[in-house]
């Protein structure tokens, strides 16, 4: 009876020992898949940021390559407006330091009008022409006998008048009226210079853009 009694005891041991090690087991393998499941979901989430990170900064890129494109037009167009404003207030003090000049004005409405006449040889118009009062009392004596030469194809009656407010003059042939004055020239000039402004701005664009194109791009 003892010795059923003592193999008993051994084998309630012996059963306590082995589900112990079950247990442990069944423990350890659980937290092994447990430990797994949390280092998958952690490189999965790694790799979510990774790509979320990654696709913020390709959205910053693009957007921050567009204000650029952006800011660079805005600076071009300023630049254009600046330089041809530039231009314009040099032209326009060069136009009109000559058509104040009483020798040059004078030559030149001389060759205005008889280049007229010799078009129009068959009309007889009055023409009148508009200069400051200023400069049309320093010509009202030229302007006599001015238009009874070889160089007109025929006698014309020019009038003087003291109308206009700045240099140069304008004149008026039956129902036309031409202006030659600083702005009306600086205007025609600028329509051909503009494109000459406009093509060495986009000249300096592309070469910058050339100078940048060669620079290492960034690492990462």
């Amino acid at each position: 009876m003892a010795s059923t009694l003592e193999s008993f005891v051994e084998r309630l041991k012996a059963d306590g020992v082995e589900a112990g090690r079950q247990a442990a087991e069944a423990i350890r393998r659980q937290a092994e898949q447990q430990a797994a499941q949390r280092l998958q979901e952690a490189e999965a989430e790694a790799q979510r940021i990774i790509a979320a990170a990654q696709a913020e900064r390709e959205k910053l890129l693009a957007r921050t390559q567009t204000e650029l494109r952006l800011a660079a037009r805005d600076t071009l167009h300023r630049l254009r407006e600046a330089l041809e404003k530039a231009l314009q207030q040099v032209l326009l003090r060069a136009m009109e330091t000559h058509l104040e000049n009483e020798s040059f004005l004078r030559d030149l409405i001389r060759e205005v009008v008889c280049q007229y006449a010799k078009a129009d040889a068959e009309e007889k118009d009055l023409i009148s022409i508009n200069l400051s009062e200023s400069m049309r009392r320093r010509l009202s004596d030229w302007a006599i006998g001015a238009f009874h030469n070889p160089d007109c194809p025929q006698e014309l009656t020019v009038e003087l008048r003291g109308a206009l407010t700045g240099a140069g003059f304008e004149y008026r042939i039956s129902e036309g009226t031409v202006e030659v004055t600083p702005e009306s020239l600086v205007d025609v000039l600028l329509e051909m210079v503009s494109p000459e402004v406009q093509k060495l701005l986009q000249e300096v664009v592309n070469e910058s853009a050339k100078t940048s194109s060669k620079e290492p791009a960034p690492v990462g």
